[in-house]
C-alpha cells in the first residue's frame, strides 16, 4: 500500500525532531523563572511558543514581567534564538505583562496576543483598580524576516464597564489558546472565541475583528461556570462553542448553542462537573491550567473523524500532566454538556514529573505541538510533538481537515 505524502512527511519529521525540547531555562543566566506556555502555527506553518519571563520572581502585579518568545520555521526541529515581545517597566500599568493568550490567524501572517498588565494583583483586582486587560498584534516583516509588535492597546475599561457593565471586580483571559472559528466569519476574518476567569466564575467573549473589540457570549451578569477559575474554549463541529475550565480533579464543562450564528445569539447549558459524568475526566491532580483542541483524525478503518483533546495534571497535585481523548464520533457524543463530559476512551501521560500548565496546537505536518510547564528546578518551559497515534495508543492517525 502506497504511504500517503502525510504520512511520509509525519515520518521523516519524526526521525528528525528532538523527543523535546527546552525553550525557557529557568536557572539560566538570567536568574529568573519561567511560567505560563502559549503556542500557535500560523498559516504557513510557523510555530511561535510565549513564555512568561519574571524577574520580579512572581505573578503580574508583583513587579516586573516580560513576554518572550521563540520560533521555529521547521516543525519544532530548531527555534530562534528568543526575543522580547512586551517589556514591562517594573511599575505602574505597565509593571509587567504576562498570562499570553495567543491566536495565529488561518489566512493571513498574523498574531493576537491577549494578556494582563499592570501592577495590581488578581486577587486585589478591583473595577476601580484593577488588572489591565491589553492586547497587540504582531506582523511578519518580510524584510526583516522577523515578527513586529504593534504597542499594546488597552481595553480595560471595555471589559469592565463596556461588556460586564462593572458586575466583576477581577478578570483575565485564561492564558494559552485563543480560539478561532473555522466557520464563522462577519468581515476580514474567521470569528476569535476567549474565556475569561473573573471573581464571579467564567464569561466567554468573542471576536469578529481579530482582537480590537469584544463582545460577550451569552449573558454579561449569569457566568456560564459560576465556579470556574482559568478556562479555555473550543469550537465544536457543529459550530457551538464548547468552555473547559479549571477544578481540582478535573474539569467543568459547558456548551454554548447558538440560533443565529451570524449575530452569537444562544444561550448556554447546565456547566457539568467531569468527576459526576459517566466515565469523565477524574483525577488527582489539583486545580491547573490546561488546553482543550479538537483535531481531525482517522480510525483504523480510514473513515474520518474528531477527537477532543484535554490536557490537565492527572496529579497527585500538580505533576503528571496527561492529554486526556475521546472520539466526537457524531452529534450525540457533544449536544448535551453532560454527554460532553461524558466518556472519554483514554489518556496519554506527556511526563511523569512535576509539572503544571500545558497548551497545544496543530502543527502543519499534523502533528501535535505540545507546550508545557515541568520540574524540577521550578518550571522549565518544554516544548514536544506529539502524533496522534501515540496519543491514542495507534487507535486514531492525524489527517488534515477539509
Amino acid at each position: 500500500m502506497k504511504k500517503t505524502l502525510l504520512s511520509l512527511l509525519l515520518l521523516a519529521t519524526t526521525a528528525t525532531t528532538p523527543a523535546q525540547t527546552l525553550l525557557f531555562h529557568t536557572g539560566d543566566s538570567t536568574g529568573s523563572p519561567y511560567r505560563i506556555p502559549a503556542i500557535a502555527a500560523t498559516a504557513d506553518g510557523e510555530l511561535v511558543a510565549l513564555s512568561d519571563w519574571r524577574p520580579c520572581g512572581g505573578d503580574i502585579g508583583y513587579g516586573h514581567v516580560d513576554i518572550v518568545g521563540r520560533t521555529s520555521r521547521d516543525n519544532g526541529r530548531t527555534w530562534s534564538k528568543a526575543f522580547k515581545v512586551l517589556e514591562g517597566k517594573g511599575k505602574g500599568k505597565e509593571a509587567g505583562y504576562g498570562d499570553a493568550c495567543l491566536v495565529a490567524d488561518a489566512k493571513r501572517k498574523e498574531l493576537l496576543l491577549v494578556c494582563v498588565s499592570g501592577d495590581v494583583p488578581y486577587q486585589r483586582s478591583k473595577v476601580e483598580n484593577s488588572q489591565r486587560f491589553v492586547y497587540t498584534h504582531g506582523r511578519w516583516d518580510k524584510k526583516q524576516k522577523a515578527w513586529t509588535w504593534d504597542a499594546p492597546t488597552d481595553l480595560t475599561h471595555h471589559i469592565y464597564h463596556e461588556l460586564l457593565a462593572g458586575n466583576v471586580n477581577g478578570l483575565f483571559m485564561g492564558s494559552g489558546r485563543i480560539c478561532q472559528s473555522r466557520m464563522v466569519k462577519t468581515g476580514r476574518y474567521y470569528r476569535l472565541y476567549g474565556a475569561l476567569c473573573t471573581h464571579k466564575g467564567n464569561f466567554v467573549l468573542y471576536s469578529d475583528d481579530f482582537g480590537r473589540s469584544w463582545a460577550v457570549l451569552g449573558s454579561n451578569v449569569r457566568p456560564c461556570v459560576p465556579q470556574g477559575d482559568e478556562p479555555k474554549c473550543e469550537e465544536l463541529p457543529d459550530g457551538s462553542v464548547v468552555i473547559s475550565s479549571r477544578k481540582s480533579g478535573g474539569r467543568y464543562f459547558n456548551i454554548f448553542r447558538f440560533r443565529n450564528p451570524k449575530t452569537a445569539e444562544g444561550e448556554w447549558g447546565e456547566a457539568i462537573d467531569s468527576r459526576e459524568a459517566p466515565g469523565g475526566i477524574r483525577n488527582e491532580g489539583g486545580p491547573c491550567n490546561g488546553e482543550i483542541l479538537i483535531v481531525p483524525a482517522r480510525r483504523a478503518d480510514g473513515k474520518r473523524t474528531r477527537l477532543v483533546l484535554q490536557s490537565v495534571p492527572a496529579g497527585p497535585g500538580r505533576s503528571n500532566v496527561t492529554v486526556y481523548w475521546k472520539e466526537l464520533a457524531s452529534p450525540a457524543d457533544y449536544d448535551t454538556p453532560l454527554h460532553f463530559a461524558s466518556n472519554w476512551e483514554g489518556s496519554f501521560k506527556v511526563t511523569d514529573k512535576g509539572s503544571a500548565y500545558s497548551t497545544m496546537t496543530v502543527q502543519k505536518d499534523g502533528r501535535i505541538g505540545f507546550f508545557y510547564e515541568e520540574e524540577p528546578d521550578w518550571y522549565q518551559m518544554i516544548y514536544r510533538p506529539l502524533r496522534i497515534e501515540e496519543i491514542t495508543d495507534g487507535k486514531f492517525r492525524a489527517t488534515r481537515s477539509k
